[in-house]
């Protein structure tokens, strides 16, 4: 079986939908004759949500090795903590470049020499984010003969974050060429979606098409195995279900100023609704200009973060599931994780985003999607009461593509992956690889 050095910094039991992906692919690479070796952080250090739950998804077999970092995220919880989010801002764009987790590097270069020598590796592959990651590409050809992937789950220099947050210009200068350096050095790229793919091109157009690949986020079928019973609760109103994290661009106010105003035109009786939102999320925030609002404290509840263990039930018994991405700049290339897992259950999804972006894109094929634009309160309106509507008509149904909606089963999505693996190794001399350092 051929080996793959996976260095990927979220990995459980660290949290978070960003954890999933890799996840799954270290799960079914073996079935592909893939032997992966995962190098990610000591969890313990790390200031990241904790999902012990996740072990479950993690073989017995499975080869694990952790380096370790200071995660300066420690340092600006501190700085937050004490209102300072300017000092948060400039230690990332004047010392911690790319990111904060550039100090990371020297212990996981020095675990990456052991393991090269403990295993016979025949390719590496790096996730990011964090993108800092993705300096090891350029050490890692210089030093060894080894066919080196990356795999893009966001955008990195066009990221959200990184428009939101402008960055000094010579900051920007500085990452584009960096990022420039990190695409045409691996041998393959690998992106989460269509739209980070043309992303890329559009900002280093002397790079081919053909060196990307797109490998979107999935779900896993054997999580969706089990068959829940109908809730017990609220079972005289119509339940919408939000699972995740609301953050950055995703502040809801514009939902809330629709649902209130639909509550008090009568379109909306507040005794027939709820919205339960799941995740790790602050009130002061979800809730921002509508703190006290009373229509809001009867529809809508916050929720405890999920293990993913939890997350099917949750969604299964929902009525309809709410997905949500702030409008902004790049919005269009933004399409989350939990789409998948969303259209897995065959619900009706509430999806408030923007309509040409790639999360409608790939909705639209489910047959599950009732589309708001996530910019027009007056389209967000209408949607909400026609599912109301149809709710209260006993006539909310919606008929999946299931042949469509298989297409991102992990398995299959984990053999695209090992596809690319198998090519790119092919190409590689097996002389070089026979002469290592």
């Amino acid at each position: 079986m051929k080996k793959v050095l996976y260095i990927v910094f979220y990995y459980p039991p660290i949290g978070g939908s960003g954890v999933h992906r890799g996840v799954k692919f270290t799960r079914y690479l073996p079935e592909f004759n893939w032997d992966s070796v995962v190098l990610t952080p000591d969890p313990k250090l790390i200031k990241q949500p904790k999902d012990y739950s996740l072990l479950n998804e993690v073989s017995p077999e499975q080869k694990i090795h952790h380096f370790f970092t200071l995660d300066a995220r420690w340092l600006f919880k501190i700085f937050w903590g004490l209102k300072l989010p300017q000092v948060v801002n400039w230690l990332n764009y004047h010392i911690f470049k790319p990111d904060a987790d550039i100090l990371a590097l020297p212990f996981l270069r020095f675990k990456i020499s052991q393991l090269i020598k403990k295993y016979k590796i025949d390719l590496i592959f790096i996730s990011g984010p964090p993108f800092s990651l993705m300096l090891n590409v350029l050490w890692l050809k210089k030093k060894y003969p080894f066919p080196v992937i990356v795999d893009f789950r966001d955008d990195w220099s066009m990221g959200q974050s990184r428009l939101d947050n402008p960055p000094p210009e010579s900051f920007r200068k500085y990452e584009v060429n960096l990022e420039h350096q990190v695409l045409s050095k691996a041998d393959k790229v690998i992106v989460a979606n269509e739209a980070i793919k043309n992303n890329f091109l559009s900002l280093h157009p002397d790079l081919s098409a053909e060196h990307f690949v797109v490998i979107t986020n999935g779900y896993d079928e054997k999580d969706f195995q089990k068959v829940f019973p109908p809730r017990e609760t609220e079972k005289d109103k119509l339940q919408i279900v939000y699972i995740g994290s609301l953050y950055g661009r995703r502040q809801p106010a514009m939902v809330w100023k629709v649902l209130i105003d639909l509550v008090e035109q009568g379109k909306i009786n507040p005794e027939k609704i709820s919205i339960h939102i799941f995740g790790p999320n602050y009130r002061s925030f979800v809730f921002k200009g509508y703190e006290n609002n009373q229509i809001l404290e009867k529809i809508v509840k916050l929720q405890p973060y999920l293990n993913h263990s939890q997350v099917p039930e949750v969604m299964s018994q929902a009525d309809v599931l709410w997905l949500f991405i702030g409008a902004g700049p790049k919005s269009d290339a933004i399409s989350t994780g939990k789409i998948f897992e969303y259209m897995r259950t065959g619900k009706p999804i509430w999806a408030v985003i923007n309509p040409q972006g790639m999360a409608a894109n790939i909705l639209r094929p489910s047959g599950l999607s009732f589309i708001a634009n996530n910019e027009n309160p007056v389209d967000i309106s209408n949607s909400l009461v026609n599912l109301y509507n149809l709710w209260q008509e006993e006539k909310l149904s919606v008929m999946p593509d299931w042949e469509y909606i298989h297409s991102f089963e992990r398995r299959e999505l984990t053999r695209k992956l090992a596809g690319v693996f198998d090519k790119t190794l092919s190409k590689i001399n097996p002389d070089k690889m026979n002469n290592l350092e």
